[in-house]
Parts: structure tokens; sequence; C-alpha cells
């Protein structure tokens, strides 16, 4: 019997005697309630006023420009902050005039030198047309008054859900606005299941499962050419992915471990794998893959696999892959002339490190020192 997946154009329909697979999945722009990226800027303060201005307090206004892109001109937007009245003021339109941008006017509710913006979108432009970018903005000023501290934290990410009831996927394109060449759009790949989409990532931190948006893809036992576009209609912008079906060559695996929820793999070949499978075999393209991420459910706990102990696994033959648990409580014993360091360690069947998602100041595992049958010292290791 065959499963139909539905999301606006996308069907996929999986059975024994068939493979149907449109090529387009439409991903709608959000902003999460997290920063995906944070950045400290320095800005000068601008003496002169700017061509128009609203009407502003007599002291404490500080005017500047954001520059996107480092020297990128097309993406500098002035900006007025009223200290006094907690207001600020962006030129979206790039046109020199304060007063014609009703959508460029934030306000905060904090007071005095340092004030939180939130929710503050512009436009950003890119090869593939004007990109819309939702931003925090904490700004602060010298004690001199010279300079603006700047502390921007990108919040957009393009997402849509994949998949049939209760097995949905996000699929989503994560843009780089802070990058100092010039804003890019949906630059990042983030797969990972619907139920985990309110958890917080970081778009630098390789245990999240975020790649380079990869050239291709195989995920559900398909492989895919994967290509991205810009569409904007009645003022909403889309991106749109295209899938486009391949038949690389194919290696059988034998996977085996406990408690994988799903694992993300980058291969030589330019292939980005996506494990969601239970144990037993499977077959992935040939290639040699490094585990960028991987996470283990057992009920409610959840455990992923530590960056600092890379796996690789080669598939150009027929191979045995161990990726999960159990997990096993282990220390490590270094000595340090009359010191002796204890490291905890929690490590998988694979050899590698792992770490639970949620550890709490009860959380941390305890240890007792016994000499001659006599405990002589006990403790507590501290994550981190």
């Amino acid at each position: 019997m065959g499963v139909a997946w539905a999301l606006g154009v996308l069907t996929l329909r999986l059975g024994a005697a068939e493979s149907v697979v449109s090529t387009e999945v439409v991903l709608q722009r959000q902003a999460v309630p997290y920063e995906l990226e944070t950045v400290y800027w320095n800005i000068d303060k601008t003496n002169a006023p700017f061509l128009k201005e609203p009407e502003l307090s007599p002291e404490n206004v500080f005017r500047s420009v954001l520059r996107f892109g480092g020297k990128d001109t097309n993406n500098t937007i002035a900006l007025i902050w009223d200290q006094p009245k907690s207001k600020l003021h962006l030129d979206l339109n790039r046109n020199q005039d304060l007063t014609d941008d009703p959508a460029g006017v934030f306000s905060s509710s904090g007071k005095g030198r340092q004030q939180l913006f939130t929710n503050v979108t512009v436009f950003l432009l890119t090869p593939a047309g004007l990109n819309p970018v939702a931003l925090n903005l904490r700004l602060s000023a010298d004690s001199a008054g010279r300079q603006i501290q700047v502390q921007l934290g990108s919040r957009s990410i393009w997402q849509a859900k994949v998949g049939p009831p209760g097995k949905e996927w996000q699929v989503a394109a994560l843009d780089d606005p802070f990058n100092t060449e010039g804003m890019d759009a949906a630059k990042f790949l983030l797969l990972r299941p619907w139920t985990e989409r309110t958890n917080h990532v970081s778009l630098r931190d390789p245990t999240s499962g975020i790649v380079h948006f990869p050239d291709q893809l195989f995920w559900q036992g398909q492989a895919f050419r994967l290509e991205r576009r810009f569409e904007t209609s009645g003022g909403n912008a889309a991106c749109k992915l295209e899938l486009t079906p391949q038949q690389p060559s194919l290696t059988e695996v034998n996977l085996s471990g406990e408690f994988l929820q799903y694992a993300v793999l980058q291969a030589t070949n330019g292939y980005t794998v996506l494990l969601s499978e239970p144990p037993g075999r499977l077959k992935l393209p040939q290639g040699v893959y490094t585990v960028r991420a991987a996470w283990l459910k057992k009920g409610a706990v959840k455990a992923y696999r530590l960056a600092n102990a890379p796996l690789i696994i080669n598939t150009t033959t027929s191979t045995n892959v161990v990726l999960g648990g159990p997990l096993t409580n282990s220390v490590r014993l270094t000595r340090q002339g009359r010191k002796l360091s204890m490291d905890y360690q929690l490590l998988g069947a694979d050899g590698g490190g792992y770490q639970l998602a949620q550890v709490g100041r009860g959380m941390a595992p305890e240890f007792a020192v016994y000499q001659g049958g006599r405990k002589v010292h006990s403790g507590s290791f501290e994550f981190g």
C-alpha cells in the first residue's frame, strides 16, 4: 500500500511498485523566537542630519548607518536612535528620508543607555533580489557618545512541514545575513523531525545538524539533486526547492546502535544523508562520510553526539556502521603532578562522546573515591 505525503505542490508516494516524486517544495519565511546567530558591531555616530528626519528629542539622539556585507553600499541602512523616546528609525528604502518608512519605526520597552528592539525586519539585496531578514537589535552608547555598540541577532528561517501525519519533518533553509562578503540567502540547510522544530539551533553549532546547502541529498531511501530559488508574489517571498531524482551507485550498510532518532552525514562526493531508519540493513550512496550530527531519544530523554569526536564512515564497500547507544558513563583519569584530574564522559556504542540535551544542576553525575574499601572523597562533575 502506498503512503501519500503532501505539502503544497509536493507529493511523495512510496510503494512496492511505484515511486512518484514531484520536484518542488515551497518554504515560507518565518521568524523564530530565538537568535540563530549573534554578531557585535561598533558603529560611529554621525553628526550631520539626514535629508529628512522625524521629530526628535533635543538630546541623546544618535545617527549612524548599518553596513551589511562590509563595504557593500547597496546594503547600507541609515538609522536614528532616539534614546529618550526609546525609538529606532530605519531608512528601509535607502532614500535618506526617515519619515516615509512607517514599517521602519520600532519601539523598545527599555530606557536609558541600553535598549533592545525586537522583531526588526530589514530587506537586504542579494543576487536573487531583496530578501527580508528578521533581527533583534540591542543598542548601547559609549560614555563619550561617539560610538554605538550594536548586538544583532538573526531570526529568519525558511521552512516547510513535509511528511505523513505523525512523521513530519522540518525542511528549512537559513540565511547568512552577517556574511562580510554580502548577504547570502538560504546558505544553510536544516532537516529534523517536525516535533523538534521549537528547539533552539545555532547557525555555527555543528551538533545542530545545520549544513551548507548541499547540491545532493539522500533522504528516505531516495537520492535528489537540490536547487533553490526565490520568488515574490503579492509582496510575499518564498524559497522554492527543486528536488530532481538521481540514481547514484549504492552500497549496503548494516546500521547498529540504539535510540537513534536521526543523524546527518556528509560525504566527500557531495551527498548529504539524513538517517532516520531503525537498526538494520540499508543502502547509501557510495562515499566517505563524516557524521555531522546524531541525536538519540529514549522516552523524554534526548542526547546528541559531540562534534569533537569525529566519526568517519566509508561506504565504498559494504560496511558496518555503529551509531547511537547504549550510552555509558565513564571517567578519564590524568595525573598532573600530585593532582589527579577526572573528566566525565558519556560514551556511545560508537565510542564517541555524547551529551544530554537538557542538563540541570541536579542532574550532574556524582562520583566517590574509595581506598581500602573506605570512602575517602566524593563529589559531582560540572557540565561544560
